[in-house]
């Protein structure tokens, strides 16, 4: 009986270290997931073109960390509203972005992005400048099957402005 119950425990630990929890996302689930975070960027992008916080703001979970190029991290949805409120105000403004690149985790719940971004505005002068940057959002998927962002970083290729 020692016999069996030593064997019965190694055979019983020996499947429990096979089960991966973390098993890989099924590939058509990944797939529908990658396509699902592709298309709601592209949406956020062209949500942006109304320059209306609240249709930007749609895009962020309610802890969601904002990244600006040459500014302390944003930690908070009020934070987040101003920071993005100063953006949009930007006179002439234009702005898109797409990801290059979209891998979502084998659980299924979390993706990355990482893309390009072009940002059109009005100088002092009202003259129009242009800047060319890289992208990187954290996604989440939401108990409701959406995705929504909870980190968003951009930084400019452009050299850093001289004071």
């Amino acid at each position: 009986m020692k016999r069996f119950a030593k064997y019965f425990c190694v055979s019983l630990v020996l499947v429990l270290l096979g089960c991966d929890s973390t098993s890989p996302q099924p590939a058509s689930t990944k797939a529908a997931d990658e396509a699902a975070v592709r298309q709601t960027d592209d949406n956020w992008s062209k949500a942006a073109q109304s320059k209306k916080v609240d249709d930007w703001m749609a895009f962020y979970a309610d802890d969601a960390i904002v990244l600006p190029p040459n500014e302390k991290k944003v930690d908070n949805k009020e934070g987040i509203r101003k920071e993005i409120g100063t953006l949009l105000a930007a006179p002439g403004l234009s702005i898109h972005w797409a990801p290059i690149n979209v891998e979502v985790a084998r659980s299924g719940d979390l993706a990355y992005t990482q893309g390009s971004y072009e940002l059109t505005s009005n100088d002092a002068h009202g003259k129009p400048t242009t800047d060319h940057g890289k992208t990187v959002e954290i996604w989440k998927k939401q108990s409701d099957g959406n995705w929504k962002c909870i980190v968003d970083m951009w930084s400019s290729d452009l050299p850093a402005p001289t004071v």
